[in-house]
């Protein structure tokens, strides 16, 4: 009974997240649609990013919650996770380059977008269907080289890469900040001063989501280890379900990290929420009665819109008296 409860709560949580993942994912790429200044090119690979972690929340862990242990789900758990892996590798390597050679980023930038965009979505797909050819028998020696080089260049090859350009930005950044000090004395640009400080809160942003990357992917690295070396009986049965609950955790963070710290995002998404504010304050204002505008003192606004109808209809009123006093005298007259 406590094992079909621990499922249960597997299985709801598991459930809860995948919902969460696609649903704040959908907002970073509804946001970078509808936001023509959100349209950039590191931006279009953050929304390559969402895709993946998309297929993260609203593939893998629905397949993995209904069908475990089969081979189709073993591919997909592969091949999206590869997705997430490259694309991640891939914004990571265009803020190396805008942050370390921010002049040759200004022309290479669209080479990196659609390179990057190519590779690690066209890659990943290809190395994951390479097991087809010996029809996936994990006894042949072939798929022990090849889980091998998956543990090299799908997981820790990254993992060095994205170190390793985080640690050189951040060098980087922080030279660039006491240069900005001695900018700031030296009366520079004001251009100039604000793209350090822009570049220093894009790469806190990035070192967030890496350290988030990094930190997740400890149990699949251990998991794949051990299959390798084929020593499953190292590998506990809560660890192959924490590893999903983990990369799960990755591909939720991605989204929130983006919404809340980085800049442009934020920016964005202050502007939606003002205009949101506005026509519902606009769309309360003229539902109410228009003697509320004057009673209430909301401005001289609708008191001088209200004003003119209103003298129009005291016009109207004293022509129509006028008129009637008229006819009333002329019927007396007529009467007499």
């Amino acid at each position: 009974m406590d094992g079909t409860k621990q499922n249960i709560y597997v299985v709801v949580s598991l459930s809860i997240l995948s919902v969460f993942i696609v649903v704040s994912n959908f907002c970073v790429c509804l946001l970078v649609y509808l936001k023509k200044t959100l349209r950039t090119n590191t931006n279009w690979l953050m929304v390559s990013l969402a895709v993946s972690d998309i297929l993260t929340g609203g593939v893998l862990l629905p397949v993995y919650l209904i069908e475990p242990y089969s081979v189709v789900t073993g591919y997909l758990v592969c091949l999206i996770l590869l997705w997430g892996v490259a694309n991640l590798c891939a914004v990571t390597y265009d803020r190396y380059i805008a942050i370390i050679k921010p002049l040759e980023y200004s022309y290479r930038a669209p080479k990196i977008l659609k390179r990057a965009l190519i590779l690690s979505w066209l890659l990943p797909a290809i190395y994951s269907l390479l097991p087809l050819f010996w029809n996936t028998n994990q006894a042949l020696t072939i798929h022990k080289a090849y889980m091998v080089c998956l543990q090299f260049f799908g997981i820790v090859v990254p993992y060095i890469f994205i170190t390793f350009a985080y640690v050189r930005m951040f060098r980087h950044v922080r030279h660039s900040l006491t240069m900005k000090k001695k900018m700031e004395s030296l009366r520079v640009h004001k251009s100039e001063r604000r793209r350090i400080s822009s570049d220093a809160k894009v790469a806190k942003v990035f070192s967030i989501v890496a350290s988030a990357f990094l930190l997740c992917w400890l149990p699949i690295i251990y998991i794949t280890t051990a299959d390798i070396i084929n020593r499953y009986d190292l590998i506990p049965h809560a660890l192959s379900i924490v590893s999903f609950f983990t990369i799960a955790t990755s591909s939720l963070v991605n989204p929130l990290m983006y919404a809340f710290l980085k800049p442009d995002f934020k920016l964005a998404i202050r502007t939606c929420f003002r205009r949101s504010a506005r026509t519902n304050t606009g769309s309360t204002i003229r539902s109410l009665p228009l003697a509320s505008f004057t009673a209430v003192g909301t401005g001289g606004k609708y008191e001088k819109r209200s004003a003119i109808p209103l003298a129009k209809t005291e016009g109207n009123s004293s022509k129509e008296n006028t008129g009637s006093m008229e006819n009333s005298s002329q019927c007396s007259i007529n009467c007499k």
